[in-house]
């Protein structure tokens, strides 16, 4: 059997290696360092983690070039320096659209041809408009405050015994988007012997979503074998809640008469699909609420995650945070507001700090120039190649980072300018994330409550790991790993 595989394997490579040959980098590009196809490819198809990818993208370029080029079916520059990174993500959005997703595959039919994230020139603008309103709307501590008690009543079930924070965390930001974003109860924190039914959908498809082999070749998706049977009938599934719960709260939407009391996303993409310069169909609608699922679901989950394994790994950072926490907040949970959060000076530090060593996503969404692009005068990207920012790399520089893969909080109290202006996790320019500080309030809020009511360790014997073991996923995610909550005595 394992000489099967083998030979599959080079049998595979050779194909790779052919394709690479024919599919040859423009020659102004070979100045750019390469990232090696094969290790790459060996990276995801033993199921390797983000870590592993990013230490070969930056072995690839000692002279610190701040550009390597990645050929993946086609070739793509990451953009690793950051002034590349801040003209490149302050140019318009009509010279550098977001790449098309190649159709029928897992990831085109999950994220539809309609949402925020796969849109271009005026319907990106168009939907960006509406939800930088609908997000301001969102922006209330009481409802996250109501869902994270919600969550220390569960955990207080709990208490003393391994729990996978990743997990733990997904059921949290679910229910805090749900009623937030949605107005819609997910009943995720219900119990944590069952596994809520959204959820249970939303896992699965994102496993075929992600599978690698599948990725390396898509024309299987199009075979009629029992996995795409699979994918099909969850498919089918979701999109029957997601439109369940916008029918929900457009009939809620009818009967209630004070509008201005609808603080959710929905309520507000409600209104505009009424509108005659917008007019969504339910299908448009359903896209829209899926990037928003995307967006501010799992990137979340995966920032509260990581930041409450740190907690745990370092307890005189816990004891630093909670003290503070009390000092600001005292045990009064219900008194959280806007203004007093900003009093949380070093509990902001550490979720900056979580979030420069893990950002929400390792890239951008691919792109490209419609016409060349100048980076510099000696630099120029061709027109119609992918481009992306890498921001993993540019928050792990040496030249600018001290201990650059090291987790010090302390760096981010009373940044330099320079710090300040290489932290990008939520990216920058005019396609900056709009939930950036509807992450950062909900954060801090989840972290605070979490740490007045618990204290985090790790169980017994467990490994104490100097990187967080990720998956592959573009959107970074830490492999299985329990924490222990215990009430503080």
């Amino acid at each position: 059997m394992t000489y099967w595989l083998y030979l599959i394997f080079i049998i595979f490579n050779l194909l790779f290696y052919f394709i690479c040959r024919v599919n040859k980098p423009p020659k102004e590009l070979d100045f750019i360092p390469t990232v090696s196809f094969f290790k790459d490819i060996l990276i995801l198809l033993r199921n390797g983690g983000q870590l592993e990818t990013q230490n070969l993208f930056r072995e690839c370029d000692p002279n610190k070039i701040g550009l390597v080029k990645h050929y993946f079916f086609g070739w793509t520059i990451h953009i690793t320096n950051i002034e590349y990174a801040k003209l490149f993500l302050s140019e318009s959005a009509h010279n550098i659209p977001k790449t098309e997703m190649p159709p029928k595959t897992p990831l085109s039919i999950f994220y539809g041809k309609k949402g925020i994230l796969v849109s271009n020139g005026d319907r990106w603008m168009q939907q960006r408009k509406i939800a930088s309103l609908a997000f301001n709307r969102t922006l209330r501590p009481d409802m996250v405050v109501e869902c994270t008690n919600e969550f220390i009543t569960l955990l207080n079930k709990w208490t003393d015994t391994p729990i996978d924070i990743l997990s733990l965390s997904k059921r949290l930001t679910i229910q805090i988007l749900g009623k937030l974003a949605f107005a819609y109860d997910m009943k995720a924190l219900d119990s944590l012997e069952e596994q809520p039914y959204f959820l249970d959908i939303y896992n699965k498809i994102f496993q075929h979503v992600n599978n690698p082999f599948f990725m390396i070749f898509p024309f299987l998706n199009l075979l009629a074998l029992k996995r795409n049977i699979e994918f099909s009938s969850l498919i089918k599934e979701f999109n029957k809640f997601i439109l369940k719960m916008i029918e929900q709260r457009r009939l809620e939407l009818s009967k209630e008469k004070n509008e201005n009391e609808n603080t959710d996303l929905l309520s507000g993409l409600l209104e505009a699909a009424n509108h005659e310069e917008y007019n969504y169909t339910n299908k448009e609608l359903r896209d829209h609420l899926v990037n928003y699922l995307i967006a501010g679901y799992d990137t979340t989950s995966t920032s509260i995650s990581i930041i409450l394994y740190y907690l745990a790994k370092y307890p005189d950072i816990q004891k630093k945070a909670r003290d503070e926490v009390i000092k600001v907040l005292g045990s009064a949970s219900n008194f959280i507001t806007s203004e007093n959060l900003k009093d949380l000076k070093y509990l902001t530090a550490i979720i900056m700090e979580s979030l420069r060593l893990y950002p929400p996503a390792a890239l951008l969404v691919y792109r490209k120039p419609t016409k060349p692009f100048n980076l510099s005068e000696n630099i120029t990207i061709p027109k119609g190649i992918s481009v992306t920012v890498n921001f993993w790399q540019i928050h792990r520089n040496p030249d600018i980072w001290n201990d650059a893969d090291k987790f010090i909080p302390e760096r981010f109290i009373n940044p330099t300018k320079e710090i300040e202006n290489n932290w990008i996790p939520f990216s920058i320019g005019p396609r900056n994330c709009l939930g950036q500080n509807f992450s950062m309030m909900e954060q801090k809020v989840v972290i605070a409550l979490t740490l007045l009511n618990f204290e985090m360790s790790f169980p017994p014997n467990a490994k104490h790991l100097d990187e967080i073991p990720l998956t592959k996923n573009f959107l970074l995610q830490p492999k299985k790993i329990d924490l222990i909550f215990s009430k503080l005595k």
